[in-house]
């Protein structure tokens, strides 16, 4: 519908921001008490570009996780640690209670889950939307399906 989301400015960063910046991921590591900055070390979005360069795959899936709940993606991690309140930044990822996602409840309540991902574009910033938006071309035709065998006509005697 080429509707826009803008996205939210950081409000706990002791600066304002309202996209992924170098800068934005040095302040994050330092705000959230983190104990080194891994992202700077690997070469920060300069790094990320040139991974990106060498290709990479994009993988969307539909998983659970019964190590942490799924709590690292949206709860609080880590959940019990008194150096690591609730309320520090960084400790709360999403709205989701730290009594939920527990895969066997989740297994059991929605074994049969899927998902399908569509609408999918990739580009330059700014060029997958509006009018500078090139439509996403049409689907491969799908190869002939096989024919059950017929049967043969009598043969003369």
């Amino acid at each position: 519908d080429g509707k826009v989301i803008k996205n939210a400015q950081t409000t706990n960063l002791g600066k304002s921001f309202d996209s992924i910046t170098d800068e934005m991921c040095q302040a994050q590591t330092k705000g959230f008490g983190m104990p080194h900055d891994d992202f700077t070390k690997k070469g920060g979005l300069k790094g990320m570009g040139k991974a990106l360069g060498r290709g990479m795959v994009l993988v969307l899936s539909l998983w659970d996780d019964l190590a942490t709940k799924m709590h690292w993606l949206d709860s609080v991690s880590p959940e019990n640690n008194p150096d690591w309140p609730h309320d520090k930044p960084g400790v709360k990822r999403g709205p989701c209670p730290a009594s939920g996602g527990n895969p066997h409840e989740l297994r059991s309540m929605h074994g049969t889950a899927t998902v399908t991902y569509s609408n999918i574009k990739v580009g330059e910033i700014d060029s997958t939307y509006g009018d500078s938006a090139i439509p996403a071309p049409a689907p491969f035709p799908r190869p002939p399906q096989p024919r059950p065998p017929q049967p043969r006509p009598p043969q003369p005697r």
